[in-house]
Parts: C-alpha cells; sequence; structure tokens
C-alpha cells in the first residue's frame, strides 16, 4: 500500500522548519530575497525535491540560520543566536554561514550527473560574482 505522505529530503524539511518561524511563507521567502513564493509549497509537496545553491545560499544569508545545519542537520538551526532575541546576526556572521554552506556543499559528480553538477558550480559562481559586485558598491 503506498503511503499517502509525500517524501521530502531532509534540506527541503529543515527550509520548511526555517520557514515556520516566520509570519507566512512569502515574508520569510521575502525576507530570505527569493521571488519564488511558492517554493515553499512546492517543498511541502514534493515538487521541487532538490532547492538550488543559489536558494541554499539566499536562505543562509536572508535568515542568518546556520550553512552547516540546514545541509546536513548537525548543529544548531541558528548557532547562538534566535532570529526572536534581541541580538541580530550581523553581515559578517551571515557571510561567514553563507561560506560555510559552499565549503560544505557536496560538487562531487559522483554523486549526481555531470551537467548537474557543473550547473552547481556555475550558480555558485554566478552568485559570488554578484556577491563581489555588492560589496564593491558598498565601499
Amino acid at each position: 500500500m503506498q503511503s499517502s505522505t509525500i517524501e521530502k529530503n531532509s534540506i527541503a524539511e529543515r527550509i520548511i522548519l526555517i520557514s515556520n518561524r516566520y509570519g507566512s511563507a512569502k515574508e520569510f521567502l521575502m525576507k530570505c530575497g527569493i521571488n519564488n513564493y511558492s517554493l515553499i509549497t512546492d517543498l511541502k509537496y514534493g515538487r521541487i525535491k532538490k532547492p538550488g545553491s543559489e536558494v541554499l545560499a539566499q536562505i543562509v544569508l536572508g535568515s542568518g540560520c546556520d550553512g552547516t545545519w540546514l545541509l546536513t542537520g548537525k548543529g544548531e538551526m541558528y548557532g547562538s543566536i534566535s532570529p526572536s532575541s534581541d541580538l541580530t546576526i550581523s553581515e559578517k556572521e551571515k557571510m561567514e554561514n553563507a561560506l560555510t554552506l559552499l565549503l560544505n556543499f557536496d560538487f562531487s559528480e559522483s554523486r549526481k550527473g555531470i551537467s548537474e553538477a557543473r550547473e552547481l558550480e556555475i550558480k555558485v559562481a554566478e552568485a559570488l560574482v554578484r556577491l563581489l559586485k555588492k560589496h564593491s558598491k558598498l565601499d
């Protein structure tokens, strides 16, 4: 007998957990700078199985969650700082979380098709270029 529950991957489940801390999924996505307002629904129903590295980086930067936790489930969602506390996560901490996310992301071609691994590498490179451009404008 087939289960009526839709199987989600663990990263999708952790993204949904983070989004539940906000007033609405749209509020969470706007905070993260993600324009796909159906992302959370798509993750819940398994329509999106593998969120891309750019989306993951935006979630780390926008929500301040720990990148290692988002990818692996190890550690705490926000480290020692909760988003509801009076302390705010600094831009430096957001950058460090995003860097941790990128450094721990498995780009190995042994687990993915060559084209998919290459596509992820390109997306990461594009995200880094945008990040560098943004910070060069701030200087």
